[in-house]
């Protein structure tokens, strides 16, 4: 696979003149766009043929943030000696975000208040945006989101097409003159709750620790918003001395409040390529009924797979996948991307929409796994970080890796002494990144060898509550909408 920008896929089509049945005449690159030129007349037909094949091409040779725009018909003149020659041909942009060298990307608290700052152009300014492009061409939008960017604006085209799916997505289900302004900082919804989730307890009297293992909305709607508050206040007022209001009792408020239609707390996943977004509860009504399709799955029915092919162009690094893979679901184990050694994640992916289900927290995994009589333990700091390390290891990794062949497609190595040999190879590189990659394999290893060494870690229902913690789902988890 190729990144994409202007002058990857400029120099992919000069060399490339098919698309479909069509051959183009000619390839462009500006600044942040690649034309391509057809000539002849312009069908609807032929239109919809080339943008079509050019997205499958795309889609199959490049990664990165593009976008194929419509193909335009352009009419001109030409001189001959026959006279004056009107011609008809077409058009089409590719789209291309080409990231400044040294610019980081945008942190999360950025791409929040883009989509905050987005919504509330649609709700409170009568904004309407019938494509991504749209909101870059609209001035005081575009002006607004620079000015949130600041110094990663390299990052909001990438971002740009999320905003457009989300809004999309919820004014499908929702009527946005009805909802109060999204907002985002200071003393706004998000803070409160927040506020609201230190006040609580569980069930067991702990308390619910951070936000984001409660409930994973990023921005809140209300209508009302003091009464709302007010309602939130007295539902959980302590009932005894000390106070211990209970995390069930926000949850119970807050499901009256979006069933009643007065507040929903929205999940805001990014949102690939030319995918799109699609709005659904979670939390609502019983999982049971939500997630029924999931609920009926079987351990025949997930595919355990875990990658040690070499990455390409990254000096035989492997690659980090490792999966659970559902119908519509895949539960990725990878480490955090970068060169420090860090602990695995349990991060789901949603298939057809292009977003992520959401992060597991890893602490309620680890409960989850103890109760399981599991016992792995997610700490990067106990596993090799040198090939050394990883000679005198005690743990049995051929072992594992010669057991989990029988229960997991492992793709790449199928021999465990070369497996071995390029685990010692990536830590002898000298590339921390790939050092903390070999160190991950082995966690991943000692991960699914561990799950699937135990009577429950071979159910089907170890995998799908694992997929419940990423997608928040149950009764220790608010009730939110997920646009994904």
């Amino acid at each position: 696979m190729i990144s994409a920008n202007t002058e990857t896929v400029k120099d992919y089509f000069l060399k490339n003149k098919k698309i479909g049945p069509y051959t183009h005449s000619g390839a462009v690159s500006g600044s942040s766009s690649v034309t391509l030129q057809f000539s002849g007349k312009m069908t609807p037909g032929k239109k919809n043929s080339i943008k079509n094949n050019l997205i499958k091409i795309m889609s199959s040779n490049f990664t990165g943030v593009y976008e194929v725009l419509d193909v335009k018909t352009v009419k001109d003149v030409e001189f001959t000696r026959e006279g004056k020659i009107e011609i008809e041909y077409g058009k089409v942009n590719i789209s291309v975000v080409n990231t400044t060298f040294g610019e980081s990307p945008a942190p999360t608290s950025v791409q929040e208040e883009g989509s905050a700052f987005v919504m509330t152009q649609v709700i409170k300014n009568n904004k309407k945006f019938t494509s991504p492009n749209d909101i870059l061409d609209d001035k005081e939008t575009y002006d607004g989101l620079q000015k949130i960017f600041g110094s990663h604006k390299s990052s909001l085209r990438e971002w740009t097409h999320s905003y457009f799916e989300h809004q999309k997505a919820f004014f499908k289900v929702f009527q946005p003159a009805q909802w109060d302004k999204f907002e985002h900082g200071g003393q706004d919804m998000m803070d409160f709750i927040k506020d609201q989730c230190n006040k609580v307890r569980t069930s067991s009297g702990k308390p619910v620790g951070r936000y984001e293992t409660w409930n994973p909305a990023d921005i809140w709607v209300v209508k009302n918003k003091a009464a709302v508050k007010r309602r939130i206040d007295e539902a959980i007022k302590p009932h005894t001395n000390p106070p211990t209001a209970r995390l069930q009792e926000l949850n119970n408020v807050l499901l009256n409040l979006v069933e009643e239609n007065l507040l929903i707390g929205l999940s805001l996943k990014k949102i690939e390529g030319n995918e799109k977004a699609k709005f659904k509860y979670v939390n609502k009504s019983s999982k049971d009924i939500e997630f029924a399709d999931i609920e009926k799955i079987q351990m025949k029915d997930i595919s355990l797979q875990m990658q040690t092919d070499n990455a390409a162009d990254n000096k035989g690094m492997m690659l980090q996948g490792a999966y659970a893979v559902f119908d519509d679901y895949r539960i990725n184990v990878i480490r955090t991307p970068g060169d420090k050694f860090t602990n695995l994640k349990y991060e789901s992916s949603i298939k057809g929409s292009g977003g992520r289900g959401g992060a597991a927290p890893v602490e309620l995994v680890q409960v989850m796994m103890k109760k399981r009589g599991i016992n792995f333990i997610n700490d990067h700091n106990n596993y090799p970080k040198t090939s050394v390390e990883f000679q005198q290891d005690n743990r049995d990794y051929k072992k594992m890796f010669n057991t989990l062949r029988t229960k997991m497609k492992i793709s790449g190595y199928s021999n465990y002494d070369k497996f071995a040999q390029r685990i010692n190879d990536m830590y002898n590189s000298g590339d921390k990144k790939s050092m903390t990659v070999a160190q991950s394999k082995l966690m991943q290893l000692d991960f699914f060898y561990s799950v699937l060494s135990t009577a429950e870690g071979r159910k089907s229902e170890f995998w799908t509550d694992l997929l419940y913690l990423s997608l928040k789902v149950g009764k220790r988890f608010a009730p939110h909408g997920k646009l994904a």
